[in-house]
């Protein structure tokens, strides 16, 4: 099987976009397979605005993508890409990585909606989402010239769509929920948003059933918390997690404000920020 060069997918799925679906009917498996190969195009749109729509569009719009080659997808998400070139920090293979843990969500979506992953399989993204988000050391937003990396925001979508999964155990909230509070301690300037996105997760751990008092507790700990971290950080260092942590703390007073809901822990909120 060919697969397409990036310009000769690009203009392939411009025309899907656009609505001609001849060449797709033609040559879907060809069309899939360079998907998966250009995902982390360093071209922002093809990768944002073309790759990343029309697989939106095939998983959950027209639900066109069957069964099994959403597992591949899945299997190949895991094993081929999730943790591309991991180990570095200001390469292009972050596009890769963080559009692949989109394609994720994407894939845990849709089994909420028809129930076709096994346990095996649920439980193997779960774990892979836990792990990337244990070694993923990228965090840049917007990349001048490429488009969004957005490595954290998107791996947040992944672990809400895993979370929002009744695959997904109990037992494993506490350790999500530790994963999502790791994110904003960070001594990286997450400025892009990453805060209003983890908060989601967050805020589905509470609907599924996790006890409002895990993040009341964490939340008053967060000034013991960052003096332990200012001990092993130098200044400038200390001062990014300390904008995250009270960046994170102000849209989750929002949010709980907008929605009327959790007043013990808006207070326990608003307490923790006068200390920081």
């Amino acid at each position: 099987m060919n697969v397409l060069s990036e310009n000769e997918l690009k203009e392939a799925l411009q025309m899907m976009k656009d609505g001609d679906l001849t060449y797709y009917e033609k040559n879907k498996e060809a069309i899939l397979t360079s998907m998966v190969q250009h995902i982390g195009s360093p071209d922002g749109e093809l990768r944002d605005r073309l790759i990343y729509t029309m697989f939106f569009r095939f998983i959950i719009e027209q639900k066109d993508i069957d069964f099994d080659k959403m597992s591949e997808l899945l299997e190949t998400s895991l094993h081929a890409l999730l943790f591309h070139r991991i180990e570095e920090t200001q390469s292009d293979a972050v596009f890769t990585r963080a559009f692949t843990t989109l394609l994720m969500a994407l894939i845990l979506h849709r089994d909420v909606e028809e129930d076709f992953l096994t346990e095996d399989q649920f439980r193997k993204a779960a774990e892979g989402l836990i792990r990337y988000l244990q070694l993923e050391r990228d965090t840049r937003g917007y990349v001048n010239g490429k488009g969004w990396a957005h490595s954290i925001a998107h791996a947040a979508d992944a672990v809400d769509a895993l979370i929002a999964n009744p695959k997904l155990d109990p037992a494993s909230f506490p350790q999500l929920f530790d994963v999502i509070i790791i994110q904003i301690m960070r001594n990286d300037v997450l400025a892009h948003n990453e805060d209003e996105r983890l908060i989601n997760p967050l805020l589905r751990l509470l609907e599924r059933g996790m006890d409002s008092e895990v993040i009341h507790r964490h939340v008053e700990q967060l000034p013991h918390l960052l003096e332990k971290r200012k001990q092993h950080l130098g200044e400038e260092k200390y001062w990014y997690v300390v904008h995250n942590v009270k960046t994170f703390l102000k849209s989750l007073y929002v949010r709980f404000n907008e929605e009327h809901r959790h007043d013990v822990l808006q207070q326990s909120i608003l307490a923790t920020l006068k200390k920081l």
